[in-house]
């Protein structure tokens, strides 16, 4: 495809209604578009091709959410000086405006304790494909130093995140980048990866296991959902022969758990690479 007519579709979507706000990286858009010119077909149909994948993607990140909103409203609830339970309810409330994140609230404080006592006190983390997540270190309870990289494709939702570390975890940095296509250089002494894989694979069939390599963490902490949307068909055998594909050959230390509908599977990589 010509190079100026590749230019043409992402300018295109770059400035779609439905997409506009998010500011999507380059690199995802045009990587998605690499793929599908790959298969063949007219221009038409790799368009189309195109905003289908495109839009598998990037759907789970679709939401109704204000963040400039948001913003304003975290601004004023912080001058008020708020305690640590006010704190807590005031970020389960925008939590539960996203449904990664609301489908967690029941057991967030088992959910996060686990968490503590696998990763300790570590001095970086990543947190890849982050959604609304980084709202769990006031349950953390890590210090406010703690160098705290989240990863996210979703422009407005990684500015209030940059406004709630300045308030809260000044050595925290939300960036936004296509982790998949562009894995993070950083290294930590730990990775989230929660609710993410699947996706992953459905993007990129297999892609898990390099990604999973390239993650510059000795730990690597992925959750999955234990069961469907509506709770009726198990996702246990399936999400676990995902994780252990990813990590088949490689001599890492797996272990599961699982708090409420989320699979926790704790991968021991040894070393940073």
């Amino acid at each position: 495809m010509d190079e100026s007519l590749v230019e043409k579709i992402i300018a295109e979507v770059r400035a779609s209604r439905k997409y506009r706000e998010l500011d999507l990286p380059g690199n995802l858009l045009r990587q998605i578009l690499t793929e599908q010119t790959a298969k063949g077909g007219s221009s038409a149909e790799i368009t189309a091709a195109f905003r289908r994948k495109l839009h598998n993607i990037v759907a789970p990140y679709l939401e109704d959410i204000d963040y400039p909103t948001e913003s304003e409203a975290m601004r004023s609830f912080f001058e008020t000086n708020p305690t640590i339970s006010e704190q807590k309810a005031w970020a389960a409330g925008v939590m539960s405006k996203h449904a990664s994140t609301r489908e967690r609230l029941p057991h967030l404080d088992e959910f996060c304790g686990k968490l503590r006592k696998i990763i300790g006190s570590p001095g970086t983390v990543l947190d890849l494909a982050c959604a609304l997540d980084p709202l769990m270190l006031l349950w953390l309870d890590l210090p406010a130093e703690v160098n705290f990289f989240a990863y996210d494709i979703h422009k407005p939702r990684l500015e209030f995140l940059s406004q709630f570390f300045a308030l809260k975890y000044p050595s925290a940095r939300a960036i936004h980048q296509d982790i998949l296509g562009e894995p993070p250089e950083i290294e930590a002494d730990c990775a989230f990866f929660f609710k993410e894989a699947h996706r992953f694979e459905k993007r990129q069939s297999g892609c898990n296991d390099a990604f999973f390599s390239a993650v510059r963490a000795p730990l690597l902490l992925v959750s999955l959902p234990a069961a469907d949307l509506s709770g009726h068909h198990s996702l246990v055998d399936y999400h676990t022969q995902l994780i252990d594909k990813a990590c088949a050959g490689r001599g890492w230390g797996i272990e599961q758990d699982q708090v409420g509908n989320e699979l926790l599977f704790i991968i021991r990589k040894g070393s940073s690479r």
